[in-house]
């Protein structure tokens, strides 16, 4: 179990908790410091204190701050347990978390199993969030669904096999937003069985304060821009995840371009704006059919002025 930590002292005591209050003993957690200002780091080593069954197989590691998926790189170089999962420091996990998603991998000898979550909010009952009405069976089906918002590409509610991650060829986000559907769209490929758990055992604190998720739009938008224009460089064309959601890379990568007014970001591209200048509506996208083709038209731009 990895858990990147950063500046979220009002929230890892309750995470850290849950973690160490897990019913299956055989867990391995690395918690990777990023740099952390605050006392998150003293408040987990407070809460472990209580829980010494658990020190053994407890590692905190300490880095310079290098952003969100750098320090999950960190836990991946370190861990050494057959199945790998990452939990998000300001949320927390019902007690039969890992051994739920376990026991149905070692039953079913699937690479993959994800469940269902709890959205929480601060001043409203939480939902459940189912993640799809059908299970995909293998990984280019699941990598399908998530480019079509089937299911999301959380990486908290997946536990993958480690022999998927491939750290060696991985490419890393290379910034901190949507860096989720980066990684989960290299390693769910190769996934020969997965399977859903259909229980909420995840709390997904939803719009708390600093959270990545709540502030900077336009920076986030143009962060995950850039991540999904390296990841198509990164990868092979003609073979693997990008034969299966290149398409929605590209449109994501586009339409958060153009929502921007990121033209130039765009501009560097010219093969991938001759192809969003072309497409087609693709149904059931994330990209809503609206703005599929705002993306089409200023594509359409771009291709005349850079033919001129």
């Amino acid at each position: 179990m990895i858990v990147p930590v950063y500046n979220v002292e009002q929230y890892i005591r309750q995470c850290a908790q849950s973690l160490f209050s897990q019913t299956w003993e055989d867990t391995e957690f690395i918690f990777v410091d990023d740099g952390s200002p605050d006392r998150s780091v003293e408040i987990i080593q407070e809460v472990l204190e209580a829980f010494p069954n658990r020190k053994d197989r407890t590692m905190i590691l300490h880095e310079q701050n290098k952003g969100l998926p750098q320090a999950r790189m960190t836990g991946l170089r370190k861990a050494t347990g057959d199945y790998i999962i990452h939990v998000d420091s300001d949320d927390w996990v019902e007690p039969n978390y890992i051994s739920t998603l376990v026991q149905k991998a070692v039953e079913t000898d699937a690479d993959m199993v994800y469940c269902d979550y709890y959205k929480e909010y601060r001043n409203k009952p939480h939902k459940i969030a189912r993640e799809a009405t059908l299970s995909p069976p293998d990984g280019p089906a699941a990598l399908d669904a998530m480019h079509n918002s089937r299911i999301r590409a959380y990486m908290w509610n997946k536990l993958l096999r480690r022999s998927l991650y491939d750290l060696d060829n991985l490419f890393v986000p290379i910034r901190p937003y949507h860096e989720d559907i980066v990684f989960q769209s290299q390693l769910l490929y190769n996934a020969k069985k997965c399977v859903h758990v259909w229980e909420p055992l995840y709390h997904y604190r939803r719009r708390r304060g600093g959270a990545l998720t709540g502030s900077h739009v336009v920076r986030n938008r143009r962060y995950s821009a850039e991540n999904m224009l390296a990841l198509y460089k990164a990868l092979p064309k003609d073979s693997g995840p990008l034969t299966v959601c290149g398409t929605d890379v590209l449109m994501r990568a586009g339409w958060y371009c153009c929502a921007t007014l990121d033209f130039k970001l765009l501009a560097s591209c010219p093969e991938v704006v001759e192809f969003l200048a072309t497409k087609k509506d693709i149904p059931d996208n994330r990209v809503t059919i609206p703005k599929q083709r705002y993306t089409k038209i200023c594509c359409k731009v771009l291709s005349l002025c850079h033919g001129k």
